[in-house]
């Protein structure tokens, strides 16, 4: 059975993240509105590169449509996110309110670092990145995990994106 990529990418990380993990598979990639959750269920695995915006996951409703289904496919979430993933569990409890529990145990979740360039986000997601920055330069005391993301939300743009990364993906693909 065939590894498939998909990208649910709106500003570009998500979509480089799948491009590199299509090239070390050898997998196609295509992005979340070129396929149905039938075709989805129909490989042998899927890859499925979500970026994060806010409390969204762009993308998860295709995602567990497919796995409602319930085929033999290897599910491998990978969100994308300003984040750091080794500072935070907020990936973890945005994935459970996406996903039941019987889907989340069907599934391998990869964190992976994004890029945000301040200039091309809608008036909305501006407002957002700001409200969240001004909140959290307020502060008196932050902790680790809000001191990263104050960092992150600083410049008016940033790429934490990493090739490297992308290893525990195709590793996770490849089980």
């Amino acid at each position: 059975m065939k590894t498939l990529v998909v990208h649910a990418s709106k500003y570009g990380s998500a979509e480089r993240y799948a491009e590199w993990i299509g090239e070390a598979l050898h997998a196609p990639v295509v992005a979340d509105d070129e396929v149905s959750p039938e075709q989805l269920a129909a490989q042998g695995t899927v890859a499925f590169c979500a970026p994060i915006y806010g409390p969204s996951l762009r993308g998860s409703s295709l995602l567990r449509q497919a796995m409602e289904l319930f085929t033999d496919t290897r599910w491998v979430l990978v969100t994308v996110g300003l984040s750091d993933p080794a500072l935070t569990t907020k990936r973890d409890e945005l994935v459970a309110t996406k996903f039941p529990a019987d889907l989340r145990e069907r599934m391998e979740v990869a964190h992976l670092r994004g890029a945000m360039d301040r200039r091309r986000l809608s008036l909305v997601e501006r407002t957002m990145m700001s409200t969240i920055r001004r909140g959290l330069a307020a502060k008196r005391t932050r902790t680790a995990e809000e001191q990263a993301m104050l960092e992150a939300l600083e410049p008016d743009r940033i790429d934490l994106t990493d090739r490297a990364a992308v290893a525990v993906v195709v590793e996770a693909c490849l089980r």
